[in-house]
C-alpha cells in the first residue's frame, strides 16, 4: 500500500476499498484502536499506520484498561462490540484522565440512541460501518490538530512561568488556568525536582490574586517546634527569644497565595492548627487569644503519597480533604522526553549567559539528545539544570555542537536492566537507536570496549570505528 494516498484505494473498517485523495498524514499521533472483529481491527490499524500514526491494536476492554494505566493515547477509535463488553464504557475513564482526548465510536450495528449517548458523554465522532475512510481520517486529523492548538494556547499562557514542550506535561497542566480562577485549595503532587513551586507560582500569576503576595514555606525545612510560630506568628514574650511581635506567613500572604511545600512533613500539632485556619479563615498568633482574619488561597505540595502517611498515622485525613479539593499530578522528567530537550537547551543558554558567553550557545547532536532523553533523571528538572551548569563550565570556546562523548562523562553511570532492554523513545532514528544500544553496552561493561563489543555481538574494531564516527 502506498504511503502517499493520493490515488491508492485503501480498506475501510469493513474490508471495502475507497479512495483517500488529499488526505493529511497522521504522523506522530499515538492512537489506540479497539475492535472485537479481527479483520476490522487489522484493516483500520493498517490504514492509520500507513498514514503515519503510531497504532496500538486490541480486541478487549481488559487489555485496553491495562494499557491505559501506562500510556496516554492521543485518541481512541473503538467498536461498540468488543470481546468482553462495549467500547463505550471506556469513554468516561479515558476523558477523566485526558479531557482533551479524541474518542471515536465506529459501530458495527449502531443506533441513533447509542450515537446520542456517546456524543453527550464526550465522544467526538460516531459512525456506523461501512464508513468512508476519507471522511473518517479528515475528521480525525482535524480533531487531533485542535488538540495541538489547545496545547499551544496553554503553553503560551504558562510561558512566563514554565517552559513546556512535552504533551504529557501539557496534559497534566491543562486545568491550571481554570484552577487559578478558583478560590479552592490546590494540592500539587510529584517527585522531588519536578517543578512544583513553579506550578504554584503559575497558579498565583494566572489568578485574580496575582497583584497580591506569593509566600512560600518549606514545611520540611523548619523545625517542628517553630513551624506554628512561623506560619501563624507570635506575640512579644510568647516564648524565649520572642523579643517582638511577628506576623506569620498567613498574615504576610493576606489577599495572595500561600505555598506550603512538603506538606507531608508537617507535625501533627501544626496540622490541627492549619486545619482550623482553613476552616475558619482566622489565625491566632502564638501567645495571643485574639484572632486575625486572613484572606489566603492555599496551595500545598508533596512528593510523598499522603494516603500512605494517613495510614501510618502521620497525616490527618480531614486535612487532606481540605487540601486536595483540586489536584495537579506532575509526571517525572523521565516520562517527558520532549521537555528534556527543551529544558536542556534553555538551561544551557542561561548558564552560558550567566558566564557572559551568551553569544556562543552550541547545539546538541541528535545522539546527545537521545542520550539525555534515555537517562532516568532521579533528580528530575533540578538535576537537569545542575547538569547543564556543569556542562557550561566545561564547554571549550568555539564548540558548535555537543557530542555524546563530551556529554557522557557528566552523567552518572546507570545500570542497564537487561530484562527490560533499552528504552528507545518514539521518533528515534535508526542511527540514534544504534548509539543508544552502544552507550548502554559501554555502561554495562563499565566502559571496557572489549566486553562492550561482546555484549553487542560485534568486533572491537567495529565498535571503535562506530565510536569514532560519532
Amino acid at each position: 500500500m502506498s504511503n502517499a494516498f493520493t490515488t491508492e484505494a485503501v480498506p475501510d473498517g469493513s474490508g471495502n476499498s475507497r479512495s483517500l485523495d488529499g488526505i493529511h498524514r497522521l504522523q506522530h499521533w499515538n492512537l489506540l484502536v479497539l475492535d472485537g472483529d479481527p479483520k476490522s481491527l487489522r484493516n483500520l490499524s493498517r490504514l492509520l499506520r500507513d498514514l503515519g500514526a503510531q497504532v496500538t491494536a486490541m480486541s478487549s476492554l481488559r487489555e485496553a484498561r491495562l494499557a491505559l494505566e501506562s500510556f496516554a493515547p492521543d485518541g481512541i477509535l473503538t467498536n461498540l462490540q468488543l470481546k468482553d463488553g462495549s467500547g463505550l464504557s471506556l469513554l468516561p475513564e479515558y476523558l477523566s484522565r485526558h479531557p482533551d482526548g479524541v474518542f471515536y465510536i465506529l459501530a458495527s450495528h449502531g443506533s441513533i440512541e447509542q450515537a446520542v449517548k456517546a456524543l453527550r458523554q464526550g465522544a467526538r465522532y460516531f459512525a456506523e460501518k461501512p464508513f468512508d475512510p476519507a471522511v473518517l481520517v479528515r475528521q480525525l486529523a482535524q480533531d487531533l490538530a485542535a488538540t495541538t492548538r489547545s496545547h499551544h494556547r496553554l503553553s503560551e499562557q504558562l510561558s512566563p512561568y514554565l517552559s513546556l514542550c512535552d504533551p504529557k506535561m501539557l496534559e497534566a497542566l491543562q486545568d491550571l488556568p481554570r484552577f487559578a480562577r478558583s478560590r479552592e485549595s490546590v494540592l500539587i503532587q510529584g517527585e522531588t525536582g519536578t517543578g512544583k513551586e513553579l506550578v504554584a507560582r503559575a497558579l498565583h500569576g494566572l489568578s485574580p490574586r496575582a497583584s497580591g503576595p506569593f509566600v512560600a514555606v518549606n514545611c520540611g525545612a523548619i523545625p517542628a517546634s517553630m513551624l506554628e510560630a512561623e506560619l501563624f506568628g507570635y506575640e512579644k514574650g510568647a516564648f524565649t527569644g520572642a523579643i517582638r511581635r511577628h506576623r506569620g506567613r498567613f498574615e504576610q500572604a493576606h489577599q495572595g497565595t500561600l505555598f506550603l511545600d512538603e506538606i507531608g512533613e508537617m507535625s501533627p500539632a501544626a496540622q490541627v492548627s492549619l486545619l482550623r485556619v482553613l476552616e475558619e479563615g482566622v489565625v491566632h498568633r502564638v501567645g495571643s487569644e485574639q484572632g486575625t482574619t486572613v484572606d489566603v488561597r492555599v496551595v500545598a505540595a508533596t512528593h510523598r503519597p499522603l494516603e500512605e502517611r494517613i495510614q501510618s498515622g502521620l497525616f490527618r485525613q480531614d486535612l487532606l480533604f481540605r487540601l486536595n479539593v483540586l489536584v495537579v499530578q506532575l509526571p517525572p522528567l523521565r516520562e517527558r522526553p520532549e521537555d528534556v530537550a527543551c529544558l536542556a537547551r534553555r538551561f544551557l543558554a542561561k548558564s552560558l549567559a550567566d558566564m557572559d558567553r551568551s553569544g556562543c550557545v552550541p547545539s546538541f547532536s541528535q545522539e546527545a539528545l537521545a542520550l539525555l532523553r534515555t537517562y532516568r533523571w532521579p533528580g528530575n528538572v533540578r538535576e537537569l539544570r545542575n547538569l547543564m551548569a556543569r556542562l557550561a563550565i566545561r564547554l571549550p570556546e568555539g564548540m558548535r555542537e555537543i557530542s555524546p562523548q563530551f556529554l557522557r562523562p557528566l552523567l552518572p553511570v546507570q545500570p542497564v536492566d537487561r530484562s527490560t532492554g533499552v528504552l528507545i523513545p518514539r521518533g528515534t532514528t535508526l542511527a540514534e537507536a544504534e548509539w543508544l544500544l552502544i552507550d548502554a553496552a559501554l555502561k554495562e561493561a563499565n566502559y571496557n570496549r572489549t566486553r562492550a563489543a561482546k555484549l553487542l555481538g560485534i568486533s572491537e574494531r567495529t565498535l571503535r570505528r562506530k565510536l569514532n564516527g560519532h
